[in-house]
């Protein structure tokens, strides 16, 4: 089965819009590395909720959970809940981007750890950050505008954990197996700016017996109401309106390029390089030279430089999107890493909550140092004003059902182009038979 396909079928299978219990429930509550693009390229730029101007807006987080000691918690998972600007997943990632920056440079080589450890490292006073996606370490690493000579695996979360007058950093992919490294972050720096916040009742999953067969690192957050509904719509004319830096982005040229009109397509042409734009808002770009335009990388393949590559691509989404940021939600090797094809996959997210539209914002596929192959969905989001509600988890956990779930907001289309927060239930991959 196609990737495509696969991609079509999880949100077919997986996405569990639990309706009538959320009925019933809410009745009851009435975005630098290694190489640039050569050819083209899209300016602007793209604006950046950091502490610093060297992050990259790939580097923001999905969730963001702070330990306050003694059991207290204050965890975010999105932005302008209930309308309150004050606070929210953009806020923490400010407060405390400096400091995983400082500790992603200065971590020393990492060593396994036991679950155990994990959990301690959870309740100790720190901070907890998850991503959407597994991100290779020595990418996270350069996100953050740091270099590092430590080796890393794959980061799905990391902790940063105050024990013993230091600060370390622990970490764990997809396989759930944590590791730990010593860090040089300044342990009263870093609890200053913890001590600036109130506990907000956000749990963990495995605080709580009648969590079960759900991923037990779930961070469970108190609001299930103020989600902001957002208004989605077509970008297709805004494309139309700046076609000539569309081309200019995969080295083509308005002025060269032959271009047909059919059936609400329009085909431009020029060499071997096709684009392709609907009427629904799809871009398509395909190049069968043996030497396409865009080179990914020269010299030995990177994987942090080939993101990047995919995150200028997504630039020209991200001045269209309105509220929405775009970032790198999967990939996957076709094949071989220095000769098969390396498939990236960006999504729009609102705060930290993923748009389950009907395709990826992106699908960018890189074979043989170029780009060959890109696929964009131009899409508008802005808030409405108006708020909605979700089941709290224990409900959506106890719907869904099954083992090794895993859970979080999405956002769906429910008609009239608007968007609300809906679970989505996924199985948690890579979790070992052997525990």
């Amino acid at each position: 089965m196609s990737r495509n396909k696969i991609y079509k079928e999880r949100v077919k299978t997986l996405l569990l819009v639990l309706l009538s219990v959320s009925a019933v429930f809410l009745g009851f509550r009435t975005g630098l590395f290694d190489e640039p693009l050569r050819a083209g390229g899209f300016g602007g730029n793209t604006p950046v909720r950091t502490a610093t101007d060297q992050i990259s807006p790939g580097a923001f987080p999905t969730t963001i959970m702070v330990s306050l000691g003694e059991g207290a918690y204050h965890g975010q998972r999105m932005d302008g809940q209930g309308g309150n600007e004050e606070v929210g997943l953009g806020i923490l990632y400010d407060l405390f981007a400096a400091h995983l920056g400082e500790a992603l440079a200065s971590a020393e080589d990492s060593e396994p750890v036991t679950q155990e450890a994990w959990e301690h490292a959870l309740a100790n006073v720190g901070v907890f950050v998850q991503y959407d996606v597994e991100i290779p370490g020595e990418t996270l690493v350069r996100w953050f505008g740091a270099e590092s000579d430590s080796a890393f695996g794959r980061i799905e979360r990391m902790v940063l954990s105050i024990a013993q007058d230091a600060v370390y950093l622990y970490y764990m992919g997809r396989d759930n197996l944590p590791h730990r490294s010593g860090t040089a972050v300044d342990p009263g720096a870093l609890h200053q700016h913890i001590q600036t916040l109130e506990p907000n009742g956000a749990q963990y999953g495995f605080h709580l017996s009648a969590f079960t067969g759900t991923d037990p690192f779930t961070v469970l957050l108190p609001q299930y109401d103020g989600i902001p509904v957002m208004r989605g719509h077509n970008a297709v004319g805004a494309v139309f309106e700046q076609l000539e830096a569309v081309l200019d982005l995969f080295g083509m040229h308005l002025s060269r390029a032959r271009y047909l009109d059919v059936g609400g397509v329009r085909t431009m042409v020029e060499d071997d390089a096709t684009l392709r734009l609907t009427e629904h808002g799809l871009i398509h770009y395909h190049c069968q030279a043996d030497a396409p335009r865009l080179v990914a990388w020269e010299g030995e393949p990177s994987f942090a430089g080939t993101v990047e590559v995919g995150r200028q691509i997504v630039q020209i989404l991200e001045g269209l999107s309105g509220e929405a940021r775009v970032q790198l939600s999967d990939w996957y090797y076709a094949s071989g890493y220095a000769d098969g094809s390396l498939v990236l996959y960006f999504s729009y997210y609102l705060g930290g909550i993923r748009v389950q539209t009907a395709y990826p914002a992106a699908r960018i596929v890189i074979r043989g140092r170029y780009v060959r192959e890109v696929t964009l969905l131009a899409r508008t989001f802005v808030r409405t004003g108006q708020f909605s509600a979700v089941m709290p988890e224990l409900q959506a956990s106890a719907a869904a059902g099954g083992e090794s779930l895993t859970l979080a907001y999405v956002y769906t289309e429910e008609g009239n182009e608007n968007w609300r927060v809906r679970w989505l239930v996924t199985p948690r991959e890579g979790v070992r038979a052997d525990g």
